[in-house]
Protein backbone atom coordinates (compact mmCIF):
# COMPACT_ATOMS: atom_id res chain seq x y z
CA UNK A 1 0.00 0.00 0.00
CA UNK A 2 1.33 3.71 -0.79
CA UNK A 3 0.27 6.83 0.03
CA UNK A 4 -0.80 7.16 -3.58
CA UNK A 5 -3.44 4.39 -3.45
CA UNK A 6 -5.00 5.26 0.20
CA UNK A 7 -5.59 9.02 -0.69
CA UNK A 8 -7.70 7.75 -4.04
CA UNK A 9 -9.21 5.48 -1.91
CA UNK A 10 -10.07 7.50 1.03
CA UNK A 11 -11.19 10.18 -1.89
CA UNK A 12 -13.62 7.61 -3.22
CA UNK A 13 -14.82 6.57 -0.10
CA UNK A 14 -15.90 10.40 0.84
CA UNK A 15 -17.29 10.90 -2.55
CA UNK A 16 -19.27 7.85 -1.95
CA UNK A 17 -20.71 8.09 1.64
CA UNK A 18 -19.87 10.67 3.77
CA UNK A 19 -20.74 13.99 1.05
CA UNK A 20 -23.56 12.02 -0.84
CA UNK A 21 -25.98 15.16 -0.85
CA UNK A 22 -22.69 16.81 -2.72
CA UNK A 23 -21.61 14.59 -4.96
CA UNK A 24 -19.55 16.96 -7.12
CA UNK A 25 -17.81 17.97 -4.15
CA UNK A 26 -14.30 16.25 -4.73
CA UNK A 27 -11.17 16.60 -2.20
CA UNK A 28 -7.86 17.32 -3.90
CA UNK A 29 -5.78 14.54 -3.47
CA UNK A 30 -2.69 17.18 -2.59
CA UNK A 31 -5.16 17.83 0.40
CA UNK A 32 -5.26 14.20 1.43
CA UNK A 33 -1.46 13.51 1.46
CA UNK A 34 -0.55 15.71 4.71
CA UNK A 35 -3.79 14.38 6.39
CA UNK A 36 -2.55 10.45 5.71
CA UNK A 37 0.85 11.55 7.04
CA UNK A 38 -0.43 13.23 9.90
CA UNK A 39 -2.71 9.85 10.51
CA UNK A 40 0.46 7.49 9.98
CA UNK A 41 1.99 9.64 13.00
CA UNK A 42 -0.96 9.30 15.64
CA UNK A 43 -2.25 5.74 15.06
CA UNK A 44 1.36 4.33 15.51
CA UNK A 45 1.95 6.08 17.99
CA UNK A 46 -1.10 5.16 20.30
CA UNK A 47 -0.65 1.55 18.64
CA UNK A 48 2.75 1.11 20.34
CA UNK A 49 1.66 2.95 23.47
CA UNK A 50 -1.16 0.90 23.91
CA UNK A 51 0.96 -2.44 23.39
CA UNK A 52 3.74 -0.94 26.20
CA UNK A 53 0.76 -0.47 28.34
CA UNK A 54 -0.30 -4.06 27.89
CA UNK A 55 3.47 -5.34 29.01
CA UNK A 56 4.71 -5.99 25.20
CA UNK A 57 7.70 -4.20 23.23
CA UNK A 58 7.77 -6.27 20.54
CA UNK A 59 6.69 -3.54 17.79
CA UNK A 60 6.03 -5.09 14.34
CA UNK A 61 8.55 -4.94 11.63
CA UNK A 62 6.38 -3.32 9.12
CA UNK A 63 6.43 -0.53 11.20
CA UNK A 64 10.40 0.42 11.79
CA UNK A 65 11.91 2.16 9.32
CA UNK A 66 15.90 1.54 8.67
CA UNK A 67 18.39 4.15 8.13
CA UNK A 68 22.08 4.27 7.20
CA UNK A 69 23.40 6.96 8.92
CA UNK A 70 27.38 8.38 8.81
CA UNK A 71 29.59 8.55 11.79
CA UNK A 72 31.08 11.21 12.88
CA UNK A 73 33.95 11.33 14.93
CA UNK A 74 33.88 13.65 18.10
CA UNK A 75 38.14 12.98 19.08
CA UNK A 76 37.95 15.44 21.61
CA UNK A 77 35.70 13.92 24.13
CA UNK A 78 36.84 10.33 23.11
CA UNK A 79 33.46 9.51 21.40
CA UNK A 80 31.41 9.78 18.10
CA UNK A 81 27.90 10.19 16.56
CA UNK A 82 25.46 10.37 14.03
CA UNK A 83 22.88 13.21 13.41
CA UNK A 84 19.20 12.00 13.09
CA UNK A 85 17.45 13.47 9.54
CA UNK A 86 14.41 11.60 10.56
CA UNK A 87 12.52 12.11 13.92
CA UNK A 88 11.90 9.46 15.45
CA UNK A 89 8.47 8.64 18.22
CA UNK A 90 8.47 9.74 21.06
CA UNK A 91 8.17 6.92 23.46
CA UNK A 92 9.32 6.09 27.16
CA UNK A 93 13.31 5.11 27.03
CA UNK A 94 14.02 6.40 24.02
CA UNK A 95 12.43 3.29 22.30
CA UNK A 96 11.74 5.32 18.86
CA UNK A 97 15.61 4.70 18.44
CA UNK A 98 14.81 0.55 18.44
CA UNK A 99 18.17 -0.69 17.29
CA UNK A 100 21.79 0.59 15.83
CA UNK A 101 24.08 -1.52 14.91
CA UNK A 102 27.17 -1.24 12.15
CA UNK A 103 26.03 -1.83 8.68
CA UNK A 104 28.59 -4.56 8.61
CA UNK A 105 27.60 -6.35 11.87
CA UNK A 106 23.38 -6.17 12.58
CA UNK A 107 24.25 -8.76 14.79
CA UNK A 108 26.18 -6.83 17.55
CA UNK A 109 23.95 -3.97 18.16
CA UNK A 110 25.35 -0.87 20.40
CA UNK A 111 23.30 -0.56 23.74
CA UNK A 112 21.25 2.38 24.64
CA UNK A 113 22.04 3.58 28.10
CA UNK A 114 19.82 6.90 29.78
CA UNK A 115 21.43 10.15 28.86
CA UNK A 116 21.49 11.17 32.47
CA UNK A 117 24.17 7.82 33.43
CA UNK A 118 26.43 9.44 30.98
CA UNK A 119 25.97 13.10 32.07
CA UNK A 120 25.91 11.92 36.17
CA UNK A 121 29.30 9.65 35.34
CA UNK A 122 30.73 12.44 32.62
CA UNK A 123 31.15 8.93 30.33
CA UNK A 124 34.02 7.87 33.47
CA UNK A 125 32.35 4.81 34.29
CA UNK A 126 30.34 2.52 32.26
CA UNK A 127 31.18 -0.59 33.82
CA UNK A 128 28.19 -2.11 33.47
CA UNK A 129 28.51 -1.91 29.77
CA UNK A 130 31.46 -4.47 30.15
CA UNK A 131 33.61 -2.85 27.54
CA UNK A 132 31.11 -3.34 24.62
CA UNK A 133 29.84 0.48 23.13
CA UNK A 134 27.13 1.99 24.53
CA UNK A 135 24.67 5.05 22.85
CA UNK A 136 23.01 7.90 23.87
CA UNK A 137 20.42 10.64 22.70
CA UNK A 138 20.59 14.02 23.11
CA UNK A 139 18.66 16.17 21.07
CA UNK A 140 18.77 14.87 17.42
CA UNK A 141 22.42 13.60 17.98
CA UNK A 142 22.97 9.69 19.04
CA UNK A 143 26.60 9.84 20.89
CA UNK A 144 28.51 6.81 20.85
CA UNK A 145 30.25 6.13 24.74
CA UNK A 146 33.64 5.63 21.93
CA UNK A 147 34.88 7.04 19.03
CA UNK A 148 33.91 3.92 16.56
CA UNK A 149 35.31 5.43 13.68
CA UNK A 150 39.11 4.98 15.09
CA UNK A 151 40.73 1.63 14.22
CA UNK A 152 40.91 -0.10 17.71
CA UNK A 153 37.12 0.49 17.90
CA UNK A 154 36.10 -1.04 14.77
CA UNK A 155 36.75 1.61 12.21
CA UNK A 156 33.04 1.90 11.77
CA UNK A 157 31.73 4.76 9.27
CA UNK A 158 28.23 4.04 8.51
CA UNK A 159 25.69 2.61 11.15
CA UNK A 160 21.91 1.32 10.66
CA UNK A 161 19.26 2.46 12.65
CA UNK A 162 16.49 1.20 12.93
CA UNK A 163 13.81 4.00 13.84
CA UNK A 164 9.20 3.87 14.70
CA UNK A 165 9.29 7.26 12.90
CA UNK A 166 7.35 10.40 13.08
CA UNK A 167 7.45 11.83 9.86
CA UNK A 168 6.84 9.46 7.20
CA UNK A 169 6.60 12.60 4.80
CA UNK A 170 10.01 11.61 3.93
CA UNK A 171 8.44 8.61 1.76
CA UNK A 172 7.61 9.55 -1.96
CA UNK A 173 3.63 8.98 -2.61
CA UNK A 174 4.63 5.82 -4.76
CA UNK A 175 6.78 4.19 -1.66
CA UNK A 176 5.19 1.37 -0.11
CA UNK A 177 4.37 2.53 3.76
CA UNK A 178 5.77 0.14 6.41
CA UNK A 179 2.57 -0.35 8.12
CA UNK A 180 0.12 -3.53 8.55
CA UNK A 181 -3.46 -4.06 6.87
CA UNK A 182 -5.20 -3.20 10.31
CA UNK A 183 -3.23 0.31 10.72
CA UNK A 184 -4.25 1.21 6.98
CA UNK A 185 -7.98 0.51 8.36
CA UNK A 186 -7.55 3.20 11.36
CA UNK A 187 -5.73 5.47 8.83
CA UNK A 188 -8.51 5.50 6.45
CA UNK A 189 -11.20 5.93 9.48
CA UNK A 190 -9.37 8.55 10.94
CA UNK A 191 -8.25 10.72 7.70
CA UNK A 192 -12.50 10.28 6.71
CA UNK A 193 -13.59 11.30 10.35
CA UNK A 194 -10.85 14.61 9.86
CA UNK A 195 -12.21 15.80 6.19
CA UNK A 196 -15.70 15.34 7.68
CA UNK A 197 -15.42 17.74 10.76
CA UNK A 198 -13.11 20.16 8.90
CA UNK A 199 -15.81 20.32 5.95
CA UNK A 200 -18.62 20.75 8.16
CA UNK A 201 -16.56 23.46 10.87
CA UNK A 202 -16.41 25.38 7.13
CA UNK A 203 -20.11 24.97 6.54
CA UNK A 204 -20.72 26.48 9.74
CA UNK A 205 -18.69 29.28 9.53
CA UNK A 206 -20.22 30.10 5.68
CA UNK A 207 -23.42 30.33 7.33
CA UNK A 208 -22.49 32.38 10.27
CA UNK A 209 -20.93 35.08 7.45
CA UNK A 210 -24.19 35.31 5.51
Amino acid sequence: MTKAILAEQIQRLYARFLDKDNPSDVIDLREIIPLINQSINKVLKVQVADSFKAGMVDIPKCNLIEYNYPVTADAGNDRSFVSLTIIPLELPMNMGIWSIAPTTGAMTPYIPIPAQDVLVFQGANLSYLEGKTGYYVQGKRIYFTKNITTTGNGSVSTVKVNLLVSDLGVLLDSDTLPISPEVESAIIDDVLQTISNGRVSQAELASKQQ
